[in-house]
């Protein structure tokens, strides 16, 4: 293709790209934010289902506690007064609500009912909001909350509001900082300061379309929202320095022949590790939990965004810089790679050996971890983390923990909270046999007590709970309420962190071998087609499984917990991403052999594609390890480490054993023997 030098056709590409740019640069800021993990569970899922009900019966309403120190009882009745008064405000519960404090001093309110309000010098409110926990309106109402008195809180909407202030400001800064160590690395490794600018503008583009384009869902997932512009960047910079690093190589023969073989020469490489990376997205968007579909199409979209961008636009950038490019051009502070080549085949035999040891080690020290299913929580050290830490050390750990049942039977009732209350974690019971006394016939007891309990043919029991830590104390406990429900009533829902945990999961482990199997067997099938070699496809994946294994096995022999998504999202990214590395590095090999013998093709691709592959795999792997060192949020820490680690050992394993695998299986990878 010649199309940038015919001016028609560049000035339609250019014009069509500066309308989207702009456009689709302003509906980028109308993309929606969702924080609520349980939105992405199944709608099969008991979880899914139970919520939608609540939400048609009783109302699903956020709900918090707030703590004082150093107050009087008239100073907290007043407090209690004014948040009242606030928008959104549906209730607010106080020792007053129980007890009528202008006849009853405190000193002889039984310590049962005082206790979950008054300990010592502190005092504790719940505050029911009209809306739910994920509800972002509430979050002016909590900061109205805060101005009112110095207080601690702790609740799940709190922990949704944090979540959203850290999102959206962490974006910002991780940008800040990766964009100029990207501009850095990149003048180290160019050869001219005009190319780093051309290829910054082509994947800007590219950035821009696919952020813009999400306005079209309905919303993104904060962890997309965090980690795709970074992500996208990162993972794009190969397909420019692939065609740029060609550019160089042509430039003696002329500015249009320079472009028109660097195109031609590289297209096949930019196109496969492109196709790799974008299946290896897609096979997230085939999850049962859908946060996968979430994050692999908006992934995917990128980088066939800056896929484009790069075959379209950066030939253009090349065609009208070719001048600039020639001034400004610098020598390279890069060291010179050769001397890898020679080792790679000295120590050939041993690099061959040493593959199966880092893949049967690693798959099964990967296969140790200890994982975690829900990724939201709170930073250590936080003033939320604060709050909720002094709260649970004065009144103790609480966790909400809702059933519905279908129906409503007195007798089993009583059984069922009676075993409820005999649970190790489970404090307290609410429900309406707890409530009033169980024998009271229920068309005597008042409808607006009845009605927190009992509404649309279901009855609600809450359960407070200590559990506060995901842990598998959450799973047994859990289990533990759904048979003892089951064994009463034949149908119950099951609503909170604890029980939506459990089903994401149940959901996410499910998804493994769907996820692996999809994303190893897509780009096995583009290496297959763009090479038409059985073999070549074998050795390539087992390359970089092996790095993933590696990666994995260092987070289990470090002792630390993995996020289960963050492990799933890690195995499709890591494979698409760096793959690219193992596709140039066999593309580059099997080109020099028309013209070399079997080791000077080796060193020779070796040197060639070194400086090509460390520039992409140091930029994606810093791109990883700012999201791990400046977010707050363990689910973009967690996916950030594992992507930084996880990048350079991939690097490591194709300039250094992915060779050794082209040398020795040579006359089953080579078509064409050299001519020479």
């Amino acid at each position: 293709m010649t199309f940038y030098t015919n001016k028609s056709s560049r000035l339609i590409i250019l014009i069509v790209t500066f309308i989207l740019t702009i456009s689709l640069g302003i509906t980028s800021f109308f993309v929606k934010t969702n924080y609520d993990m349980t939105k992405y569970l199944d709608p099969s899922s008991n979880t899914f289902q139970g919520l939608e009900i609540l939400d048609d019966t009783f109302g699903n309403h956020a709900t918090i506690e707030l703590m004082t120190k150093g107050m009087t009882i008239d100073e907290m009745v007043s407090l209690k007064q004014a948040i009242k008064g606030l928008d959104d405000v549906e209730s607010v519960i106080f020792i007053d609500d129980y007890v009528n404090l202008s006849e009853t001093p405190i000193e002889f309110v039984p310590e049962e009912i005082k206790g979950p309000f008054i300990q010592s010098d502190y005092m504790k409110l719940q505050i029911v909001f009209s809306k739910d926990a994920y509800d972002a309106s509430l979050d002016d109402t909590l900061e109205t909350i805060e101005g009112l008195t110095t207080s601690y809180m702790r609740g799940e909407v709190l922990e949704n509001a944090h979540a959203r202030s850290v999102a959206s400001k962490q974006l910002l800064v991780i940008m800040a900082i990766i964009v100029p160590i990207c501009i850095i690395i990149l003048i180290l490794a160019s050869k001219s300061y005009i190319e780093v600018l051309l290829i910054l503008l082509t994947l800007g583009v590219a950035i821009i379309l696919n952020t813009g384009t999400n306005v079209f869902l309905s919303d993104i997932s904060f962890i997309t929202m965090t980690m795709a512009m970074a992500l996208q960047l990162a993972m794009s910079f190969d397909y420019s320095l692939f065609m740029i690093h060609r550019y160089h190589e042509y430039r003696h023969l002329g500015k249009e022949t320079a472009i028109k073989l660097a195109w031609q020469k590289s297209f096949k490489s930019i196109t496969t590790s492109s196709l790799t990376t974008i299946f290896g997205f897609m096979a997230l968007m085939f999850m049962q939990y859908k946060i996968g579909f979430d994050m692999g199409f908006v992934l995917a979209k990128g980088i066939l965004f800056s896929y484009l961008a790069v075959i379209l636009l950066l030939p253009i950038g090349l065609y009208y810089a070719d001048d600039w490019i020639k001034k400004t051009m610098h020598r390279s502070f890069l060291p010179n790679m050769a001397f890898i080549g020679h080792f790679v085949f000295k120590a050939r035999y041993l690099l061959l050996v040493s593959l199966v040891v880092i893949a049967i080690g690693g798959y099964y020290f990967q296969d140790q971890n200890t994982y975690l299913y829900q990724g939201t929580q709170s930073e250590s050290g936080s003033k939320l983390a604060n709050d909720q830490a002094l709260i649970s050390d004065i009144f103790g750990a609480n966790q909400p923990y809702v059933i519905l049942i279908k129906g409503e039977d007195v007798l089993r009732e009583v059984s069922l909270v009676s075993e409820l209350l005999s649970f190790e974690h489970v404090t307290s019971v609410q429900a309406l046999v707890t409530t009033v006394d169980p024998n009271i016939p229920r068309d005597f007891i008042p409808d607006d007590i009845k009605s927190n309990f009992i509404n649309n043919g279901y009855t609600r029991i809450i359960l407070n709970t200590t559990l506060t830590n995901e842990s598998e104390a959450y799973f047994e406990l859990d289990d533990l309420i759904r048979k003892t429900t089951s064994a009463y009533f034949d149908e119950a829902y099951y609503i909170g962190v604890i029980p939506s945990t459990t089903d994401i999961k149940t959901s996410v482990n499910h998804d493994t071998i769907l996820v692996l199997s999809i994303s190893i067997g897509l780009v096995f099938l583009v290496i297959l087609v763009m090479f038409k070699n059985l073999l070549l496809p074998i050795i390539l994946v087992l390359v970089i499984e092996a790095s993933i294994w590696l990666n994995l096995g260092i987070q289990s022999l470090a002792g630390t917990p993995i996020l289960y998504i963050g492990y799933l999202i890690i195995m499709s990214i890591q494979l698409g991403a760096t793959i690219d590395y193992a596709v140039l590095m066999s593309s580059r090999y099997i080109e020099e052999r028309l013209t070399k013998d079997r080791k000077n093709a080796l060193i020779e691709a070796v040197k060639t594609s070194t400086p090509t592959i460390f520039i992409s795999a140091l930029i994606l792997s810093a791109a990883g390890l700012i999201e791990f060192i400046v977010s707050d949020m363990a689910a973009i820490q967690e996916i950030g480490l594992l992507l930084g680690r996880g990048t350079m050992i991939a690097f490591l394993l194709t300039i250094l054993i992915l060779p050794t695998y082209l040398f020795v299986f040579d006359r089953f990878i080579v078509k064409k023997k050299p001519s020479i």
